[in-house]
């Protein structure tokens, strides 16, 4: 596959901003304008008055051995969803590309292509909640650029078939963008895996979830090299802070920790499944890979506020007509998890 075809003509010949740090990473630093007597706050983070590394060399150093990658292949973003942006602009061209969304599924996609003025062509997912992958297929035209996928599924819970995405990386000369970010509750449904024989598939995952640090903003993503190299060629220069990275680095160091902590959500989410199965307004409990889980209930909207009221707050997801009557619960603490049981049980 020529990736150099799927690219905007524009990315392909931009020039991109040199920093100062791009060049030099040591020295007398009298180049970038910074405040060369130091910060205005103590922390153990040395050298907060000077830029980070635009390469994110140390992060990608540590994640790789993490992975078990080549660090050539991994782009850190503020989030996941600076990277959705990011692979958006490089491969599709604003008023022209479309992009096939298969539904329901995480609205940022949709929000980031609306931004970026790139058409959506939404395509059902089967009964399963799995790809459709003849509809998916017939979708494609002469101007589709990028499918996006969201394994497991949010909102849903479900994994996506792994032989699905293979099918339409194969078939199709697309960039296929396989967004993981609940994956650490399943990693036997990871395409990690198998993103070594497909240039054209991009991985996104996160440390919102499993890890813990939805404060910190931190996503990344794996794919072929040629594609990172892009995603650093229009990127904003310092886009991964210290505090960040410092943060990012100690987690890295914790992954009996971040064990733990998914053993502790997989436990109290089977435990929530058979208290909401025992409640006779719940109808449907439908079957989750990931940290929350989706269930039909009797009068939803009405649930929804009875529990707004309590102070308990779960999402309501009124975009997709399969999704109605239904609402998204995250699995929380034992404590969490009881007094919304509770509160199920005594609503009238």
């Amino acid at each position: 596959m020529n990736l150099e075809k799927l690219v905007r003509k524009n990315i392909l010949e931009l020039k991109p901003y040199t920093s100062a740090r791009d060049k030099f990473q040591d020295g007398i630093f009298l180049d970038a304008n910074e405040n060369s007597f130091g910060s205005v706050i103590e922390s153990e983070i040395e050298n907060l008055n000077r830029y980070p590394d635009p390469h994110q060399k140390q992060l990608r150093q540590s994640l790789a051995n993490f992975l078990k990658i080549n660090e050539d292949k991994l782009f850190f973003g503020v989030g996941s969803d600076e990277i959705i942006d990011l692979a958006i602009r490089i491969f599709c061209e604003p008023r022209k590309s479309n992009m096939i969304i298969p539904q329901p599924t995480y609205g940022m996609y949709q929000v980031a292509c609306d931004i970026n003025e790139v058409k959506v062509k939404s395509v059902q997912l089967d009964s399963d909640f799995d790809i459709d992958v003849e509809a998916v297929m017939k979708a494609i035209d002469e101007n589709t650029k990028m499918i996006f996928l969201c394994s497991p599924n949010n909102p849903t819970g479900n994994l996506l078939s792994t032989d699905r995405i293979k099918f339409l990386a194969e078939n199709s000369n697309l960039i296929i963008f396989i967004d993981e970010a609940y994956i650490d509750f399943d990693e036997r449904g990871s395409f990690i895996n198998h993103i070594s024989g497909f240039k054209n598939v991009i991985i996104s995952r996160t440390f919102s979830k499993a890890w813990g640090l939805a404060g910190v903003r931190c996503g990344y993503c794996i794919a072929d090299d040629f594609i990172i190299k892009l995603f650093f060629k229009v990127k904003a220069p310092y886009t991964i802070n210290k505090l960040t990275a410092n943060a990012i680095l100690k987690a890295l160091q914790k992954n009996e920790t971040r064990l733990k902590l998914i053993s502790q959500i997989i436990y109290e989410r089977e435990k929530l499944i058979s208290e909401l199965s025992l409640i006779n307004s719940v109808e449907i409990i439908y079957s989750s890979n990931a940290n929350f889980l989706l269930i039909k209930i009797k009068n939803a909207s009405e649930v929804f506020e009875y529990l707004n009221q309590k102070g308990i707050r779960v999402r309501m997801r009124k975009d997709d007509e399969r999704l109605k009557d239904c609402l998204r619960i995250t699995v929380g603490t034992p404590e969490e998890n009881n007094l919304l049981i509770t509160a199920l049980k005594e609503m009238k």
